[in-house]
């Protein structure tokens, strides 16, 4: 599983995203299933900036896999 933390508004997850993705494969992995969002705070009570999103994405790593197999 691979996870990021986003530290702004909803709507401007979308970088965030890019950056998980290209994480994931410039370490030989491969997404396998949905992606998942977690709200760690609500945004009644913090400010715009502050609000948390952490963001999962299941993976498989097919270079471990080989070598392992």
């Amino acid at each position: 599983m691979a996870k990021i933390t986003h530290k702004e508004p909803y709507d401007k997850c979308g970088e965030t995203y890019n950056k998980l993705y290209q994480w994931i494969e410039q370490n030989g992995n491969t997404i396998t299933g949905p992606t998942q969002e977690v709200y760690l705070n609500d945004p009644r009570e913090v400010g715009e900036e502050e609000i948390l999103t952490e963001i999962y994405a299941p993976i498989l790593n097919y270079h471990w896999l080989q070598a392992t197999v």
